[in-house]
């Protein structure tokens, strides 16, 4: 039935259903065998318009007019292409619907979608030349997704750079040297010393930059971000070179020291041992000893000390770092007498070991194999571990440490007590915690009292309410106001501040704890009863927790 109805229009682009052909309809129209119709018109890959066909029907099945009148029921169609933006505009991709018969796109098509989109920048020409291959095999109707366009991200600018030209003092390694033809150590060649002439470049600057601008597929600008530029400083000994403002030189000769954005350089003294033929030594900047310091010796330094051998109970200062190639020696002594080794440093030490001694650091102490019998007291953090972490031995003596405690093995077999405190610097910081609560709850009672100066102004007559006593009512609660939100937000910060101390400042121990270890933060404190396994002591203000690195278990005070 359908093959009398539908016919092909005259520009082959579309087919007209109408039931003049046959009058009337000897049975209901349905969409059986339109396709079968549509075949034997050549338009089997006409875009089948079902509204219109559904509509069609209706009329027909009723005997209305409009079944009797042209109706275009299917069409051949092009190719078509939409464009689709992702990713706040920084992909663009082309959506090609396959043709119902016709053909596929053209490059006047692409052209067309990408200015109707607004799509100017990171073009991709291969992917456009892929999406005008694929639309023309590509099934009736069926869809193909390809990106075609992609924008680009700002680069932030990278922030000033300072590279020190000569070594780190610090970070210097003190190890005996392989002797010059052959395989053999030389136990008094522990490495060149690090030092500096006069006019020797130390330090280079390199300046910020500004960053790449970036854009999206349409054509809008991502600015970047500039880095951060910092100039460099002149040190002490160092300044910066005539010929190039971002190059720092030395000034005189001795030994860099390196900061943050500049260096230092110290007269540097070398000495191969201090004992009685050199008798004591006193020496403002920084003094180095190949040998060692023996017994009964005075050193002091107003920069860093570097001895390549021993210190042995002696007293040794120093103003900066300290680094000993091997060890720190004292002997045994009775609890209430002084030790005979001291060893004093305004920032950090550093040795193999220590024993029987007095150490003092403002900063970090770092010892490699053990701390036996030893009365240490440092600003920050103390560590008794090699790199490996196979060994280091905090024992017996006492420790007293601003920061963290880290050693493989804590305490010692027998019944020699050690005693260990982290964190130690907890009562004044809790001591400064409650001044500013203090302080804050001082200043909410100052703006209750403006409350009440606000009140006792609005109660009186209008005519004794004076504009000079408004404003400074005003004045004042603006005053009180920033000051309360001012130490709010101070109060907040330091609670923070000493919740990540409490969290960071802990005592780790990578393999034994045994028994008779005093632990102590603050004044609270608990004594090991019995030998534990790898474990770290925590304090939460209230109790010191003990929790095995092994399991994820807490153990409460059972230590």
């Amino acid at each position: 039935m359908w093959k009398r109805i539908l016919s092909i229009a005259e520009d082959k682009k579309s087919v007209i259903a109408n039931l003049k052909p046959i009058e009337t309809l000897s049975k209901k129209l349905s969409k059986s065998g339109i396709m079968e119709a549509l075949f034997s018109l050549g338009a089997s890959k006409f875009y089948l318009d079902q509204e219109a066909l559904e509509l069609f029907i209706n009329h027909a099945n009723e005997g209305k007019g409009e079944a009797y009148q042209d109706c275009v029921i299917a069409k051949r169609l092009n190719a078509t292409v939409t464009i689709e933006l992702a990713e706040q505009s920084m992909i663009a991709s082309m959506v090609v619907t396959g043709a119902y018969g016709g053909r596929g796109l053209l490059g006047s098509d692409l052209v067309h979608a990408l200015a109707h989109s607004h799509v100017v920048k990171g073009i991709n020409k291969a992917a456009l030349k892929k999406v005008l291959i694929t639309s023309k095999s590509l099934p009736p109707g069926e869809v193909f997704t390809q990106p075609i366009a992609r924008g680009k991200n700002p680069v932030d600018g990278v922030d000033t750079k300072f590279i020190p030209l000569v070594d780190d003092v610090n970070k210097r390694v003190l190890a005996p040297q392989r002797k010059e033809n052959s395989s053999k150590l030389d136990m008094r060649n522990l490495g060149e010393t690090i030092t500096v002439g006069e006019g020797d470049e130390v330090m280079r600057r390199i300046p910020s930059t500004k960053g790449t601008p970036g854009y999206t597929v349409q054509g809008t600008v991502i600015p970047a971000k500039p880095g951060n530029d910092f100039p460099m400083k002149e040190g002490k000994g160092t300044a910066l070179s005539s010929k190039d403002p971002n190059l720092l030189v030395a000034t005189i000769s001795g030994m860099p020291l390196i900061k943050e954005r500049s260096i230092d350089v110290d007269n540097a003294l070398c000495m191969q041992n201090i004992n009685v033929t050199t008798g004591h030594v006193k020496f403002k900047g920084c003094l180095i000893i190949t040998g060692n310091v023996e017994a009964g010796m005075i050193v002091r330094a107003t920069g860093s000390i570097t001895i390549a051998g021993f210190i042995e109970s002696a007293d040794v200062q120093a103003q900066g770092d300290i680094q000993v190639g091997k060890g720190i020696i004292g002997h045994t002594t009775n609890d209430d007498e002084k030790r005979t080794c001291t060893v004093k440093s305004g920032g950090s030490i550093k040795a193999n070991y220590a024993q029987y001694s007095e150490l003092q650091a403002h900063d970090d102490i770092h010892l490699t194999v053990h701390s036996i019998s030893n009365n240490i007291r440092c600003g920050q953090d103390l560590y008794v571990i090699d790199e490996k972490e196979k060994q280091g031995t905090l024992s017996g003596g006492t420790a007293k440490v601003g920061g963290k405690i880290t050693c493989v093995n804590l305490g010692v077999e027998g019944d020699t007590t050690t005693r260990v405190e982290a964190f130690a610097c907890y009562a004044s910081y809790r001591e400064r915690l409650e001044q500013y609560k203090e302080q804050y709850k001082e200043t909410q009672a100052k703006t209750m009292e403006v409350v009440r100066r606000e009140l006792e102004f609005n109660k009186k007559p209008k005519e004794e309410r004076t504009e000079e006593g408004r404003q400074e009512i005003e004045r004042f609660k603006l005053e009180s106001s920033e000051q309360m939100i001012k130490e709010k937000d101070m109060l907040a910060v330091l609670e923070d501040e000493f919740e990540d101390m409490l969290r960071e400042n802990t005592i780790e121990v990578k393999s034994k704890v045994f028994s008779h270890v005093i632990i102590q933060f603050g004044d609270e404190r608990v004594v090991t009863k019995r030998l534990h396994g790898a474990s770290i002591f925590t304090y939460t203000q209230y109790e010191i927790k003990c929790r095995s690195l092994l399991d994820e278990n807490d153990v409460v005070s059972e230590v």
